[in-house]
Order: structure tokens, then C-alpha cells, then sequence
């Protein structure tokens, strides 16, 4: 993503055409630097879209009728479970997102430290067990 930001910095659009499956990390690189992204339905129609779409520069193709842009997913995929999530935990070494928190990145294996507000007490953890060991179970 650095290379897209640096792109958009500069004012260089990233033009994406895609075969078959749908990319998500190019959908969002041609729709931050203002590219065009393009699915291509049959390989046999390639050179059209090429020529038609990829070949005039940005000046040229605002004369010129370009697919619509396509609605952009800026979700997430968490690197334990490849699951799209909209809010979750970044390593701040890596970079690698999760869905849930550990105290041990699993990509770079960075160990985190927890405020100590976030951590219990002893006297919360005895008196929890106590809680749960008094607190009579349901009758059979």
C-alpha cells in the first residue's frame, strides 16, 4: 500500500484490468490514485478493453465514455482467519491486522504489554474464583 500512497502523493494513477476473480487490493489502489479498474469477462475481448480504456492518458479520458467506477470494499481480510473485518488490531511493527487482541503478534512476533487498567488485580481474580466457585449451578 505504500507504493499506492506514494502514487496518489504524486498524482500517478494506477489503471488495474483483472481476468477472472475480482481483486480487492486493486480495487482499492486504481480507486485511491483515480485509475480506472476494469474486469475483463472473456479473454477474448482483451485487446479491446486495453486499447479503449488503458491507452489514452487522464487528460484524453475524460473525453472518452470509461466504465463506471466500481464500489470499492476498504475492509480488511485479519491475517489469522481471512475473514473481512471492519475494525480490529494492527501489529504496530508489521502492520498485520487481527480480528482479536494478542499480547504475541503471530507474523513478526512482537510481545505487547497491556495497560494496567486492562489487567486485573489479584484481589479481582481471587474474587472472581470466590464468586464462582459460591454461586450455586443449576438443579438437575
Amino acid at each position: 500500500m505504500s507504493c499506492i500512497f506514494a502514487a496518489q502523493k504524486n498524482g500517478v494513477p494506477v489503471d488495474s484490468c483483472v481476468l477472472w476473480n475480482d481483486s480487492g487490493f486493486l480495487q482499492q489502489a486504481s480507486d485511491i490514485t483515480g485509475g480506472v479498474y476494469i474486469r475483463v469477462p472473456e479473454p477474448a475481448g482483451l485487446l479491446q478493453f486495453m486499447l479503449w480504456t488503458f491507452l489514452p492518458d487522464a487528460l484524453q479520458r475524460e473525453h472518452l465514455s470509461v466504465p463506471p467506477p466500481v464500489q470499492v470494499d476498504y475492509r480488511s481480510a485479519c491475517v489469522c482467519h481471512h475473514q473481512l473485518i471492519s475494525t480490529g488490531y494492527v501489529c504496530s511493527s508489521c502492520l498485520s491486522i487481527f480480528c482479536q487482541f494478542t499480547p504475541i503478534c503471530s507474523m513478526c512476533q512482537t510481545h505487547f504489554k497491556l495497560p494496567k487498567n486492562m489487567i486485573p488485580s489479584r484481589k479481582a481474580r481471587k474474587r472472581k474464583q470466590k464468586d464462582q466457585l459460591s454461586t450455586p449451578g443449576p438443579l438437575p
